[in-house]
């Protein structure tokens, strides 16, 4: 006679508190890096991608008391690639900032059902928060000027 094994289905090993605690982390390196206290509109610099130098856009598109909405732009590098918009909605009270918006791709869920119309990973939301945590840890190592410094 054969049993039937009950198999359990693996979840991410990154829960609610895991993503939490990065948008902690991020609110503190995009506060260091782009004071929201000194009303800067935006700014530009450059980093170092191969032989050439990209340029990197923020903006603050909002800027409230509780609420500000932060977008960082870089143009494609190669022809094949799209351009990286990311849209961050920074939360003062709570002192967290949280990807709302990566490519034009909004994300609400915490975990994705897989495999999915949109063929987006089960921990989708979580990897675009830690590609953030990422660049703004590669912009602090290896960025350059401020262009309107430089100029």
């Amino acid at each position: 006679m054969i049993k039937n094994k009950i198999t359990k289905i693996k979840h991410s090993k990154r829960g609610l508190n895991q993503l939490l605690r990065l948008y902690e982390r991020n609110y503190l390196k995009l506060v260091h890096f782009f004071p929201i206290a000194d009303h800067e509109k935006s700014i530009v610099y450059l980093m170092p991608e191969g032989i050439l130098n990209k340029e990197i856009k923020i903006s603050c598109r909002k800027l409230s008391s509780h609420t500000s909405v932060i977008e960082i732009y870089k143009s494609k590098s190669l022809s094949l690639l799209e351009n990286t918009e990311i849209e961050i909605y920074i939360y003062h009270d709570a002192k967290m900032a949280e990807v709302r918006k990566f490519n034009g791709k909004r994300q609400f869920w915490l975990r994705n059902k897989y495999p999915n119309k949109n063929m987006l990973s089960k921990d989708e939301k979580f990897q675009w928060n830690f590609f953030l945590e990422e660049f703004l840890t590669h912009t602090k190592t290896h960025g350059l000027s401020i262009l309107k410094d430089a100029l």
